[in-house]
């Protein structure tokens, strides 16, 4: 009897010794291809303060993070890419002119943006957020719904009897719609651009 309770005492001993010499929250490897925050938890390269970030390798966002923006935020990462893009309006529930904005199965949010290379002289739509004088972006909650709502403003085009036509890209969630009075060349450069975000 008692050599088994000095058994016993001797595995919680070494049970003890083992539980307290494994790593704790702070002193955890950060993931691979992260470094450490100044407060000691783990952490990715991009948008963090690092522990050295003099010698922090640059990572690309994570692929899938755009998915995680809105309209407005998507803007701004395409106009840093093209200059001539400036952001016009940011819609809500109660503006958008589709009334279209959180119901089920479409965008969740919505933003217009123009191009100073369009010449608000030659639109036929001169309205505050029209596609012909730049683009717009709607974000939905995932692809498919993005998809759906790409292939149904295509249909709706194609069956106008006037030329209304525009470029639209979907890339995951973001469905980027551009204006047609945008040459091939510079409609080329948003694709671009999304691609890159």
């Amino acid at each position: 009897m008692v050599m088994a309770l000095r058994c016993l005492l001797g595995l919680l001993l070494l049970i003890t010794a083992v539980a307290c010499s494994a790593p704790g929250a702070g002193d955890q490897p950060p993931a691979a291809g992260g470094t450490v925050r100044h407060d000691g938890t783990p952490g990715t390269t991009a948008g963090h303060a690092t522990a050295h970030p003099e010698s922090a390798p640059q990572t690309t966002p994570p692929q899938g993070s755009v998915s995680e923006m809105t309209a407005e935020q998507v803007i701004a990462r395409l106009a840093a890419r093209i200059p001539t893009a400036r952001s016009s309006i940011v819609y809500s529930a109660q503006t958008d002119p589709n009334q279209l904005l959180g119901t089920p199965n479409l965008y969740v949010s919505k933003a217009a943006f123009t191009d100073t290379r369009i010449d608000p002289a030659q639109a036929k739509d001169t309205e505050i957020g029209s596609v012909e004088l730049g683009g717009s972006v709607e974000v939905f909650l995932d692809e498919a719904d993005a998809r759906a709502r790409k292939q149904y403003i295509d249909e709706t085009i194609a069956d106008l009897p006037i030329d209304v036509s525009e470029y639209s890209y979907v890339r995951g969630q973001v469905l980027l719609r551009l204006s047609r009075r945008l040459p091939p060349e510079q409609a080329a450069e948003y694709e671009s651009a999304l691609d890159a975000l």
